[in-house]
């Protein structure tokens, strides 16, 4: 019922959105190598039991939960009480859809279920949580419903609440009270469980904040004292995500933000916060702001009262020269934002810890689809606008197909390059007849171009289509780049209705492929074993090394800072085939060629 339905609705929004079509994904790759472990403490905890769920995994903690096939992520909810969630929907433990062939509308499907918990001890407890139906995923329909369940003494399960499905632009807190003897015993357990569409990821729930605790006064379950971030660090790029080091070095005044957009959620705490971001480069601290002081005080009202705290008056301040490295090539930094709060605030949620990447290519997304898009006409083309600070090579296209209900990797489109005339895609400079490619875990498929050419300023990467198939490209719906995002169905180039960022990255380099330095192998460097399918070890006669690794195009593919003169380093989600590694420092350059099996 919900597929029939599904197709009815995205029929009809292509039509008024001139055959652009978003369709929900089917699968999950983030879960596909994440696992559940099993605690080894068996004795039951105590209280108090608390989880936000603002740990950096996509998996619970073992230690408060038993089984459970949710996502932890910071991506679906809207204005969460902190930072990340958990996400219910119709995919299993592993990210894959439960049932395609469902036969009732909706049924069970993921259980969060708490380790065994020691009520014995009180009289009367509560349970307390926050939910949320849709965010910006799928919204669960009538039939479908989110309910809690309380384990009796007899182990049996009793359902003491439930909600029905619906669209919700806020978190609503819910609060039961443990008071019968049944619940009140030295094994109890708590679950989560919802009922939905089994064949994709539909029918989104969030939960957040759950608490049980004794109940003492009707304060503790009205006051929560906390302050949290409320959604992930920012890149400090004006316009990317991420970009090559080429490009943004000598260019930072034109590529930075000037502030940084940091929310907060006052959940009835003080209102005295301190707030304070670092960078590291390597480990060492590089840059620090406030420049004065250790920190900046800032009040922040409660969410009742204000929503989320922006900093505005004044901003967050991003000088241009934050980023400095002495590698030419590629280079990581990590930026920690952090939050000084009160002694009795849950600490778990007040740093935030974001990655800014500057290698070979160009993204405006972070790297994971919320939906895939796609366009039902023959002949029609996405053309995705990037902009170059000097000149350079476009050497290959990253892009990323989810897997769908129906693979297209037997269609082919003409992957496509156009240059720039007046703001919008112009001529063709470059075509190629390729195929879409699934991968796994969720990579970017690597397009290398069959010819290589140098260009300038801006230009356009993209697709023509061959025939009315939808491609579903993966769109990242919390990044928006859709001032650069352009389609064409034969009546000229328009914006993408869509709010999103296309999941398509052009990769450019100005160095030649490295193979013509390496005719003969150097001794300078250990690499074994070789071939290797894992782990490659690395011992070298010097220390400070920069370590590349390259594809047989000259492509780089991974890049680290070694202090140490010798390594391992985890190639498992390579590709099979031959590379090359160089090793870099002020004294020498060397490469060795290994194979990856």
């Amino acid at each position: 019922m919900k597929n029939i339905l599904l197709i009815i609705i995205l029929c009809y929004a292509s039509l008024l959105n001139g055959q652009e079509v978003i369709s929900h994904l089917v699968s999950n790759p983030i879960l596909k190598t994440k696992k559940l472990l099993v605690r080894k403490n068996k004795s039951a905890i105590t209280l108090p039991f608390f989880d936000d769920f603002s740990y950096n995994s996509s998996i619970v903690d073992v230690e408060l939960w038993e089984q459970s096939s949710i996502f932890v992520n910071r991506t679906y909810p809207i204005n969460p009480v902190t930072v990340g969630v958990a996400t219910f929907d119709g995919l299993d433990e592993h990210g894959f859809a439960r049932d395609y062939s469902q036969a009732n509308p909706s049924e069970p499907s993921d259980t969060l279920l708490s380790q065994e918990i020691d009520l014995s001890a009180v009289d009367t407890a509560y349970l307390m949580f926050y939910f949320q139906g849709k965010g910006i995923g799928d919204a669960p329909q009538m039939q479908d419903k989110l309910v809690l369940e309380f384990k009796n003494d007899t182990l049996g399960w009793e359902q003491v609440w439930s909600s029905n499905g619906q669209t919700m632009q806020e978190f609503e807190k819910v609060i039961t009270l443990i008071y019968e003897p049944i619940f009140l015993h030295n094994a109890f357990q708590f679950r989560f469980r919802n009922y939905a569409t089994l064949s994709g990821n539909f029918d989104h729930w969030h939960i957040d904040y759950v608490k049980l605790d004794e109940f003492l006064n009707p304060n503790d379950t009205i006051k929560l004292n906390d302050v949290s971030f409320v959604y992930s660090a920012p890149s400090f790029l004006k316009r990317y995500e991420q970009m090559p080091w080429t490009h943004f070095k000598n260019n930072e005044a034109i590529e930075m933000n000037d502030t940084a957009a940091i929310f907060l959620r006052n959940n009835r705490a003080s209102i005295n916060i301190d707030y304070q971001y670092n960078i590291f480069e390597n480990d060492i601290q590089i840059a620090h702001y406030p420049t004065a002081g250790p920190s900046r005080n800032v009040s922040v009202f409660d969410y009742d009262s204000i929503g989320n705290f922006e900093f505005t008056n004044p901003p967050i301040i991003v000088n241009s020269s934050v980023f400095t490295s002495l590698f030419p090539d590629s280079v990581s930094f990590m930026i920690q934002h952090i939050l000084g709060t009160g002694l009795d605030d849950n600490k778990l949620n007040d740093t935030l810890l974001y990655v800014q990447d500057f290698n070979s290519s160009f993204a405006y997304d972070d790297g994971v689809a919320e939906s895939a898009y796609g366009i039902n006409t023959s002949g029609a083309k996405i053309a995705y606008q990037f902009k170059l600070n000097r000149p350079d090579t476009l050497r290959a296209i990253q892009m990323y197909f989810p897997q769908m209900l129906d693979s297209v990797s037997h269609i082919s489109f003409h992957l496509t390059v156009w240059d720039n005339n007046g703001g919008q895609p112009g001529n063709i400079i470059h075509q190629q007849l390729v195929y879409p490619e699934h991968t796994e875990l969720g990579n970017f498929h690597y397009y290398y171009l069959d010819s290589l050419f140098q260009m300038i300023g801006i230009f356009y990467v993209g697709w023509e289509q061959t025939t009315s198939d939808l491609l579903n490209i993966g769109l990242d719906k919390n990044k928006l780049a859709n001032d650069y995002m352009f389609y064409n169905v034969g009546s000229g180039w328009n914006n993408s209705a869509y709010p999103g960022a296309w999941m398509i990255r052009p990769i450019v380099s100005l160095e030649e492929v490295i193979l013509s330095a390496i005719n003969e192998i150097e001794n300078s460097f250990i690499v074994y074993p070789n071939p290797v399918n894992q782990i490659v070890n690395i011992i070298s006669s010097t220390t400070d090394n920069l370590i590349s690794i390259y594809n047989l195009q000259g492509m780089l593919v991974k890049q680290l800072f070694e202090s140490k003169n010798n390594c391992k380093i985890n190639i498992a989600e390579l590709p099979i085939g031959m590379y090359v590694i160089e090793i870099k420092n002020d004294k020498d350059r060397s490469f060795q060629k290994f194979i990856i099996e």
